[in-house]
């Protein structure tokens, strides 16, 4: 069972490719009680809502854990649906090379990653339980 962690961080800042203000939603989702991945929802507002998510996997949460991996999908409006669609995008584009991410997966790294249901699991759960994100998406 997934559970998002009570009192995640948000904060507010400006989007630095269009000036307007973004928020940042960083928290643990848990797994059966146990810290399973960390996740950051960026959500602006460039043509209409949007929310970008990175999912970090990691097999523990020290520092410098080896085998840690991050994929990254964009959420928002499409060409044809009328409803908000998922798209994989490069993993923490918009953040630095730090190594909480461990390795940033690629679009095309990320289509035949072993784990990829598993990130798809955690997106669907954010998109459905974590409250500024469904507040944004529903704007």
């Amino acid at each position: 069972m997934l559970e998002i962690e009570v009192g995640a961080q948000v904060r507010e800042s400006v989007c630095q490719h269009c000036g307007r203000s973004k928020t940042v939603v960083t928290g643990f989702m848990y797994r059966d009680g146990d810290a399973y991945v960390v996740y950051y929802a960026s959500c602006y507002d460039h043509d209409g809502p949007e929310v970008w998510i990175d999912v970090v996997f990691s097999p523990n949460w020290e520092d410098d854990a080896a085998g840690r991996y991050t994929f990254g999908c964009r959420i928002g409006a499409v060409d044809g649906p009328v409803s908000p669609a998922a798209s994989l995008v490069p993993a923490a584009a918009a953040f630095s090379t730090s190594k909480t991410f461990g390795h940033k997966l690629t679009r095309d790294e990320a289509l035949v990653h072993p784990a990829l249901p598993e990130f798809w699991a955690v997106v669907d759960h954010i998109v459905e339980h974590d409250a500024v994100v469904v507040a944004h998406l529903d704007s």
